[in-house]
């Protein structure tokens, strides 16, 4: 979140931080997120979910104190399936495979608020207008 001309000063940076070597990723519940490859739909709800604002991305990536906490509410859906597709990279470090790849959605849409010291932020949907909703395998996993 930014304030100022034209956004240039930003005093929000809502994100998980580094813990154990992972950077910017958190466990969610299960159900949180949803996907049906048949239909070419998902979506990611989270409510009231606990995050650290660390008040800037220089901050956050410099290992920085989060300055708050808030909780978050977010909606984030894929849909509009438009082609199917399958991909692999055999060349690559880690081989990537996609070929379970479901389809290429015509867009995503994400809603989000967050509250914060008694102080609410909210942004009004935003629509992509090019999303992918896929299964992937990666041989690091398995």
């Amino acid at each position: 979140m930014f304030q100022g001309a034209g956004g240039t000063s930003q005093v929000h940076d809502f994100n998980p931080g580094e813990e154990k070597g992972l950077f910017w990723t958190t466990p969610i519940h299960h159900g949180d997120a949803r996907a049906d490859f048949e239909d070419g739909t998902a979506s990611l709800t989270l409510k009231k979910f606990t995050i650290d604002d660390y008040g800037n991305v220089g901050n956050a990536l410099s290992g920085g104190k989060e300055i708050a906490t808030a909780e978050l509410n977010v909606r984030l859906e894929w849909s509009g399936l438009t082609v199917h597709k399958s991909f692999s990279n055999g060349s690559l470090p880690t081989p990537f495979r996609a070929d379970e790849l479901q389809g290429v959605n015509s867009g995503a849409t994400l809603s989000f608020s967050a509250v914060e010291n008694g102080a609410r932020f909210s942004g009004a949907a935003n629509t992509a207008d090019f999303a992918v909703l896929a299964r992937d395998r990666n041989g690091v996993f398995f």
